[in-house]
């Protein structure tokens, strides 16, 4: 059960100290941090600077890789770590994809009363574009990578495979997600192998009917030809599907303007607290600059780098000196595979430090139940035993996973300990890569509290290590 600092307020201070450092664990570290979790919640909750900085961030606009956005977003964050004082603030040089969907994204059917259709869509990060004037197919509709594999070269040549699979509701929203994303990475290849001449693919959407397309990176494999591909409106889905039961034998139409991809430079954004007696320790927490262009990225994952910035703003704020240190990095192009976070922590694992721990904020802002982490038995056990003092920031919840996040993947697979940051679930994939990802989509108390038992994970580890 999560102790909730309202019904805390109505204890007397005995009362207090009990509900928050009675473990269900013995603790596996030294000290008590309950006097100092309480003032790093208090801290993070009472000043809005999460709100604040996510407000700035929107403001630059989407921030797609390689793109000018994205290196206004890069010297807002240089210049944010300045004013706040942190420790050896760098930018970090990393080679990342740009691309560009262009002007034009067109979809529709011709009834057979004559009339034609529109159908919502988005090309998906990475497609190319249709030749002039679009790409005009019979549809063939598919559940699975499976369907287009069994149906094989006399069912797909020539037409466009239109991939209509709903995420289960019955399951967790990511997990419901990671069941299906293959269909939107791999869809183009695996329906090109076959001859199709385009894909449109449901919308990765817990929104059962909107409007909004939600795109997402694709990737193109060298063994099949590239065909262009985008996102239908889960609404346009409907409707398209709707119509094929109808008429087997209709016909898409499908115009993109999309650019190939290209390559530029541009930076990780890094800034520090060096530690007070173990600086050669050190502990990584971030989230990623980089963002789709449909919507502002604010809960993917601006979110995540206004929380990273306020572990560090608020540890300096209390006057707090971290044993190791902790640092800050705000990854470029996570939304084209981690390609920043994994230029860097390939660098950073020949530099001879020591890496602790590595913590990521990329699954919104909403309100936080815990961490998910992957680490040995003893690293793990050390961190459940920070539970009471995560309680105070709503973030006690502790998980065992296989994975945490793309942008940290790197330290993971050298045997890094890696944590995450799991907020409620519930309402991501609605805004996730669409246009709805904005700034009324973020609540600025869920968001700070997640921020709050980040920057509590944080300080624990840095003082006890893992």
């Amino acid at each position: 059960m999560r102790i909730r600092l309202s019904y805390l307020a109505s204890l007397s201070p005995t009362l207090i100290t009990l509900a928050c450092t009675s473990p269900l664990i013995a603790p596996a570290h030294a000290g008590d941090y309950t006097a100092v979790s309480k003032q790093i919640v208090d801290e993070v909750t009472g000043h809005n600077q999460p709100y604040n900085n996510l407000v700035l961030l929107d403001a630059i606009g989407a921030r797609v890789s390689g793109s000018p956005q994205a290196d206004l977003a890069v010297q807002w964050a240089k210049q944010k770590m300045e004013s706040y004082g942190f420790n050896k603030i760098t930018l970090d040089p990393c080679t990342v994809p740009k691309w560009s969907r262009g002007n034009s994204e067109k979809a529709s059917v011709t009834l057979s009363n004559g009339n034609t259709q529109a159908l919502t869509v988005a090309a998906l990060g990475g497609s190319i574009g249709t030749p002039n004037g679009g790409v005009e197919a019979s549809v063939v509709e598919v559940h699975s990578l499976e369907d287009v594999i069994k149906l094989g070269r006399s069912g797909i040549k020539g037409k466009i495979v239109f991939f209509n699979q709903a995420l289960d509701p019955s399951l967790d929203s990511f997990k419901a997600y990671s069941s299906v994303v293959s269909l939107r990475t791999n869809g183009a290849s695996t329906a090109a192998k076959f001859g199709a001449v385009a894909t449109v693919l449901r919308s990765l959407s817990t929104l059962p009917d909107d409007d909004h397309p939600h795109t997402g990176v694709l990737s193109y494999s060298v063994l099949a030809g590239k065909i262009p591909s985008a996102a239908l409106s889960t609404h346009a889905a409907n409707i398209l599907s709707g119509l094929l039961k109808e008429n087997s034998s209709l016909k898409l139409k499908l115009e993109l303007s999309a650019s190939g991809i290209t390559e530029t430079k541009s930076f990780n954004v890094i800034g520090e607290i060096t530690g007070s007696e173990l600086p050669n320790e050190v502990f990584i927490l971030g989230g990623h600059l980089d963002s789709w262009d449909l919507g502002r990225g604010d809960q993917d994952d601006g979110a995540g780098v206004a929380q990273s910035l306020e572990v560090l703003r608020s540890i300096k704020a209390l006057g707090l000196k971290p044993k190791r240190t902790i640092r800050v990095v705000l990854f470029m192009s996570e939304e084209f595979g981690g390609i920043g976070a994994g230029q860097y922590e390939r660098k950073l694992l020949r530099s001879g430090e020591k890496i602790v721990g590595a913590m990521e904020s990329d699954r919104g802002g909403f309100s936080p139940r815990g961490f998910s982490v992957h680490a040995n038995s003893s690293a793990y056990k050390t961190i459940e035993s920070f539970k009471p003092y995560l309680a105070l920031a709503h973030s006690d919840r502790i998980t065992s996973a296989s994975y945490c996040g793309t942008d940290t993947e790197t330290l993971g697979s050298a045997g890094v300990p890696e944590m995450e940051l799991i907020p409620d679930p519930t309402h991501y994939f609605d805004y996730h890569h669409s246009a709805l990802d904005q700034l009324s989509a973020v609540n600025s108390n869920d968001l700070a509290m997640g921020a709050a038992g980040m920057t509590v994970l944080s300080y624990l580890i840095a003082q006890e290590g893992l």
